[in-house]
Parts: structure tokens; sequence; C-alpha cells
């Protein structure tokens, strides 16, 4: 019989260092980039209400008639339609192929999962959808309180998840 080989013994390899977790202000800072992102699309929409509005209230004015801002919702739905889908794609797509946004790659946080890792469709997919849910429900009194709930939530949770964290599994970590 061959002799076997002995086993050699190796140092174990070094502990994985502990991930930090992002703390609220550099939450908020990527959140600002983000929507610095966003702007160039609603400033048009914006000017175009206001323009409209104001020729409106000036035509009030000068005929004493009401305003009829009836025809001007649906046009506001349909923007703010396209932008939540906007804002929904960019947040699903780059949290799925670059692990976080422009605003957290900016400030050099990422989104992971609860394990570590880069995070997959599912959790790309899921987060950003409680933000969008919520983001409609502001327009009901009362809750704009979620979305303040969903943000603030991080304060005191241990890992510093928000809500849309806990709804998707994943964590948001400095790199």
């Amino acid at each position: 019989m061959p002799p076997s080989p002995q086993a050699t013994w190796a140092p174990p390899p070094p502990p994985q260092p502990a991930q930090r977790y992002a703390s609220f202000w550099i939450r908020v800072a990527a959140t600002l980039i983000d929507g610095l992102v966003f702007l160039p699309l609603s400033i048009p929409f914006l000017i175009a209400v206001w323009n409209r509005m104001s020729t409106e209230v000036d035509r009030s004015i000068s005929t004493g008639r009401h305003i009829d801002t009836t025809r001007y919702v649906g046009r506001y739905a349909g923007w703010a339609f396209a932008i939540a889908a906007a804002t929904y794609a960019y947040q699903a797509l780059m949290v799925r192929y670059f692990g976080g946004t422009l605003g957290k790659l900016a400030v050099g946080i990422r989104v992971r999962t609860a394990d570590g890792n880069v995070p997959g469709w599912r959790e790309a997919l899921l987060r950003p959808i409680l933000q969008l849910i919520v983001s409609f429900g502001s327009f009901v009194p009362g809750a704009g309180l979620i979305t303040l709930l969903d943000d603030l939530w991080m304060l005191w949770d241990r890992q510093k998840q928000t809500l849309h964290d806990k709804v998707a599994g994943t964590i948001v970590v400095y790199h």
C-alpha cells in the first residue's frame, strides 16, 4: 500500500469583517441624488402645469368664473404614473445589476441580501414596491405617515432596515 499523504495544517481563513449598515443620513443623501436624476423628467411637466394653471387663474380673475381643473387631473395622473414607472424600473434595474441606484453608488453604499449577497431579481423587484405603493397612497390624507414610518423604521431597527428592506429581505451597507 502506498503511504497516505499527511494532512498539512493551515491556519483558518481570516474572519469576514462585519458589515457596517448604512446610516440614516447617508441614505437620505443617496435619495436626494436619485431625486436629481429624475428632475429633468419633472421640470417640463411642472413648467407646463404652472403655465396652464397661471393662465387659468388670470382668466378666472378677469372673467369672474371658477377654475375648472378637472381636465388637468388626467394629464397629471398620466405623468405621475409615467414617472412612477420610470422610477420603479430605474431602482429595480440598478439594484439588480449594480447593487444600488446612482445615489447609493455615489455615496458608497450598496444594497445586499440579508446574508450579504448581491440582490437577485426577487429582491430588486420587491424592494421598490412598497415605496411605489406608498407614494401613490400619499394622495390619501394620513397615508403620508406610512412613508414616514417606512423611512424612519431604520432608526430603531438593529440592521437599519426600512420597511421596504424588510419586505425584500435586503440590507444597505457601506461598500
